[in-house]
């Protein structure tokens, strides 16, 4: 019998996946306060080095659309074995980059095995749990992944500062070891299928769009002078979306399935998804450029102030289940949708003048409530998917999750933009970031209309484990 059969070494399996997103969401952000230190010990210029950001994005929209049919295919256990290995490998090379085409090239290796790890991760976990164990199970490895994200600029200021950048993509290898010794012991072995062809043009088509949307959106993150060409490649990456949707349709076996739009819980989850994101996305980015430039304080500060978040995320996560049996999916969605709206326009209280106190309690909310979003849009995928789409559903969620991401920081960086211009000043003063959080929150709250379409009595199975009568 398989050790991960028994019960006590089935606990620990969240617990492994957890690391591997940990490791690769901390990855996505720790980089960003090292940017000055690497600059000047490869000797180019500090905005050279968005390349090195970009690349990582770019290796995760291509190779995660397939990373379902690869699990099913060679097996998930392995293939998360495999992810890892490479992703240490290359967080290895990272820091002995000597150069930065070698950095590039490294991190895009990096972006294929952060790219196999997130969904085959997931995959593991709705085919180990039962139903009803998955909203405790995912809230916990999500949570985690979110930790990740809020402390990387944190220990990357730390690393940097203490030690030297090498350490910031060393500090994955013993991490990456540990995991793929437990997951080697621990995890399941799932057996591989027996599955179609590769659909090599849907997957030229769909990786390239989604690659185009990520080098845009990204570029739109920067400055104004390239809006031009960011307009250019997003058309290009439309484009091609357009003619993937056309193959797919006429493909038996595509990359990515289309017809599992038609479960209605299945498309809610995508779109509110995607479309809640929009909102508050991009908050990880904006807090800290309001309270160094805006508000003028130091690094510490910024970081110490992001820590509450944290804290809220935590805190959340041994009620997120009693949350939903007490309010069952569609008002728990709608109702904290619309609160997590408000919580985006209570960041225009943050003055000169506020109390540090007050900052830290607004950003303990905003984790408290966006742990929340997170657990119930991320279990709401599955509640309607069969045993044999689970492989394909996680590819379209870990893809729009990374889709998601630059998207909100891209409408971030926007309203930023566009508030300065319109102030005719072109500085990011506090009247700019609060005209931004509240159009951020006017976002975050009409997507409330989005979860609005689920029905009283979505998901009851997964929550209760049983159908409750209507």
């Amino acid at each position: 019998m398989n050790i991960a059969d028994e019960p006590k070494f089935k606990r620990l399996i969240p617990f492994i996946i957890s690391f591997a997103f940990f490791m690769e969401a901390l990855d996505t952000t720790i980089i960003n306060t090292a940017i000055p230190a690497m600059a000047h010990t490869l000797q180019v210029n500090p905005v050279d080095l968005k390349i090195a950001l970009i690349s990582y994005l770019l290796s995760l929209a291509v190779f995660i659309p397939i990373s379902g049919w690869v699990a099913d295919k060679i097996g998930a256990k392995r293939i998360l074995i495999i992810a890892l290995s490479i992703f240490s490998i290359a967080s290895l090379w990272c820091g002995f980059s000597h150069s930065l085409l070698e950095l590039v090239v490294a991190r895009t290796l990096q972006g294929l095995g952060g790219a196999m790890m997130m969904p085959v991760g997931r995959l593991i976990l709705v085919r180990t749990f039962a139903r009803t164990e998955l909203i405790t199970t995912m809230s916990r490895v999500v949570i985690v992944g979110a930790l990740g994200v809020m402390l990387g600029p944190v220990l990357g200021g730390l690393i940097t500062h203490y030690f030297s950048w090498h350490w910031i993509f060393w500090v994955n290898i013993p991490v990456g070891l540990f995991t793929i010794f437990l997951a080697g012991l621990l995890l399941p072995s799932y057996p591989s299928k027996k599955m179609p062809p590769l659909d090599k043009l849907g997957f030229v088509l769909f990786g390239s769009s989604l690659a185009g949307l990520t080098l845009g959106l990204s570029i739109f993150s920067e400055s104004g002078e390239h809006t031009n060409i960011a307009i250019c490649i997003l058309l290009i990456a439309v484009s091609l979306l357009i003619f993937y949707s056309l193959h797919s349709y006429r493909k038996k076996h595509p990359i990515v399935k289309v017809e599992l739009f038609r479960q209605r819980t299945f498309q809610v989850a995508v779109l509110g998804n995607l479309f809640s994101r929009l909102g508050f996305g991009g908050i990880p980015f904006l807090l800290p450029l309001l309270f160094q430039i805006a508000l003028g304080y130091p690094a510490q500060v910024s970081g110490l102030l992001l820590a509450p978040i944290a804290l809220g995320i935590l805190l959340i996560k041994s009620m997120t289940l009693r949350l939903m049996r007490l309010l069952g999916y569609k008002k728990l969605l709608v109702i904290n949708t619309f609160l997590v709206g408000l919580g985006l326009c209570s960041f225009t209280l943050i003055t000169k003048t506020t109390p540090l106190y007050v900052i830290a309690f607004l950003t303990f909310v905003y984790g408290f409530l966006t742990s929340t979003q997170y657990s119930g849009m991320n279990s709401l995928a599955y509640i309607d998917i069969s045993e044999d789409h689970l492989g394909d559903a996680t590819s379209i969620m870990s893809t729009l999750q990374q889709l998601s991401q630059s998207f909100g920081v891209a409408v971030g960086a926007l309203l930023l933009r566009y508030f300065s211009h319109a102030t005719n000043s072109f500085i990011l003063t506090i009247s700019v970031f609060h005209h931004t959080f509240i159009a951020l929150g006017v976002i975050t709250l009409f997507s409330v209309f989005i979860f609005i379409r689920l029905k009283p009595h979505d998901g009851d199975q997964m929550i209760y484990g049983i159908v409750r009568p209507h």
